[in-house]
């Protein structure tokens, strides 16, 4: 079951939905919270019967290292700190088992199989290190005491639980009371969210993947222009593939009372790699700016340690999402631009600049872009492509082969084949009442006019969950959100996972 299947569309979310706010109506706050964990697992398991072993065997071992940090935090600092160590270990562990080595775990040609697992483990060490700071939530720093309740509500929340957003262990459990009805604007607001996340997913993430497998499995055959077809589709999938994930999450999760944190903000948009990371997965990048690049010194130690800081935590970025040598070339090729940048003064906190690139604020705020925005802009967008072909790719061999295909400078006419995969029915349908079918490359609009559209999409300023949450409540917004649930719906036949559950 995911988001995309009309099992969740039409039975799990609404019945789930019901019961706790039928639950919360009648005062019991407490029954509607562990209502709502039994529900999470329920989900998890339609995903993967053994990957709920696995989580289940994690969460009961990270239940066990917080409650003894917790017993020993305040009277024995020194032991807490030696739980906390093997917490993190033990669960570093699990997912490098999990992830990296899971042929060992194939039984009679049974493979175990455990989706979402780096989500759910960074959420893991998250709360065990909450649990050793002191300080509590109103402050969002530690937590003063954790219940078993809480504890398994902020773990399996089902909206979070398979890919994210990372949230903090304050950002959930502070939430945790809400209140004892669901609003008729929440409601149509989350609604309005969620059919913008499956029109991502459905009708545009699916519609690029197949033209990507298409190029993929093709690299003997692509010229120029296909194989930048290629790489500007992946570039466009994956952003609409997690995107439109993460606003069915944000979606769902208010549909219960809860906020989870904003991960994309416009991140094409961004003038250089710095500035990109502000905007593409949000929460994965404070996970890994507040767990691991501060306490391995920040920027406090000098140039030097600084830029060795920033290339471990690219390099463990790329590590964290495949053990290939693709992903730590993608890795450290973001590693590398943002060190650079970090060297000639971008980005520098110790500084105060005011240009836009090195003041912190996103581009967004500094009013229309000028000629320098857009060159600047340009080229850092043509770089994370480049650097997407080598995340994609089967391995760094065939990231090669397709810059080798672009390098031909050959440039006859499109594959049909190529163009046949951006061919949605009901943009083909219309074509042809217009009879533009007919013409010699009527085959190859609807590829033209899917790319601008995604392209300009992208680019836009202000994102799905800025307008669902700002926009008028009306007829037109109302005629869109139906149109695109329809239409999601009945283009859900051929279900797709999502890419990052594979991460």
């Amino acid at each position: 079951m995911t988001f995309n299947s009309y099992l969740f569309l039409f039975i799990f979310m609404p019945v789930t939905a019901v019961i706790y706010w039928k639950l919360r109506k009648k005062g019991h706050t407490g029954a509607s919270l562990w209502f709502l964990i039994f529900a999470s697992l329920i989900f998890y398991g339609s995903v993967s019967l053994t990957g709920l072993a696995v989580f289940l065997f994690e969460l009961f071992l990270n239940r066990l290292f917080a409650a003894g940090i917790l017993k020993n935090r305040e009277n024995n600092r020194k032991a807490a700190g030696a739980i906390l160590t093997a917490g993190i270990v033990t669960e570093l562990l699990i997912l490098i088992l999990f992830k990296y080595f899971g042929r060992l775990f194939i039984i009679s040609g049974f493979k175990i199989e455990a989706p979402g697992i780096s989500f759910y483990t960074f959420c893991g060490i998250m709360l065990l290190t909450e649990c050793f700071r002191e300080g509590g939530m109103p402050e969002k720093e530690g937590i003063k005491a954790l219940s078993l309740r809480e504890h398994l509500l902020y773990m399996t929340f089902f909206p979070k639980l398979l890919q994210g957003p990372i949230a903090a262990p304050y950002e959930m459990l502070s939430q945790k009371e809400g209140g004892s009805s669901l609003s008729f604007e929440t409601l149509y607001r989350s609604l309005l969210l969620f059919s913008f996340g499956l029109f991502k997913k459905v009708i545009l993430a699916d519609t690029l993947g197949a033209a990507v497998d298409f190029g993929f499995t093709n690299l003997n055959a692509l010229h120029t222009g296909e194989a930048l077809i290629v790489m500007l589709s992946y570039t466009l999938q994956l952003y609409f593939d997690f995107s439109g994930y993460c606003d069915m999450a944000s979606a769902a999760a208010a549909v219960f009372g809860f906020s989870l944190p904003l991960n994309f903000r416009s991140p094409y948009r961004a003038r250089n790699i710095i500035d990109f990371w502000k905007r593409w997965h949000i929460t994965l990048t404070g996970f890994f700016t507040k767990y691991v690049y501060i306490p391995l010194g920040g920027s406090r130690k000098g140039k030097g340690r600084t830029i060795l800081n920033i290339l471990i935590i690219f390099f463990l970025s790329g590590l964290w999402h495949g053990s290939g040598w693709n992903f730590l070339i993608w890795g450290m090729m973001h590693g590398i631009a943002f060190a650079l940048l970090r060297l000639i003064g971008f980005g520098n906190p110790k500084k105060k600049e005011k240009s836009p690139e090195r003041s912190g604020k996103l581009p967004e705020e500094e009013g229309l872009p000028g000629a320098g925005t857009i060159i600047k802009t340009a080229f850092t967008f043509l770089y994370v492509n480049a650097a997407w072909v080598f995340f994609r790719a089967p391995s760094a061999k065939d990231a090669l082969h397709l810059f080798s295909d672009m390098g031909q400078f050959w440039f006859p006419r499109f594959n049909y084949n190529l163009a046949k995969c951006f061919q949605i029915p009901e943009l083909w349908y219309a074509l042809k009442l217009l009879r533009i079918d007919r013409l010699s490359f009527g085959q190859y609009v609807p590829m033209a006019l899917l790319l601008l559209f995604m392209t300009i999409l992208v680019f836009r300023k202000k994102t799905a969950d800025d307008y669902a949450k700002t926009c008028r409540i009306g007829a037109g917004n109302t005629f869109l959100m139906t149109l695109l649930m329809i239409w999601g719906v009945l283009s859900m036949t051929g279900v797709q996972t999502y890419l990052y559950v594979n991460f």
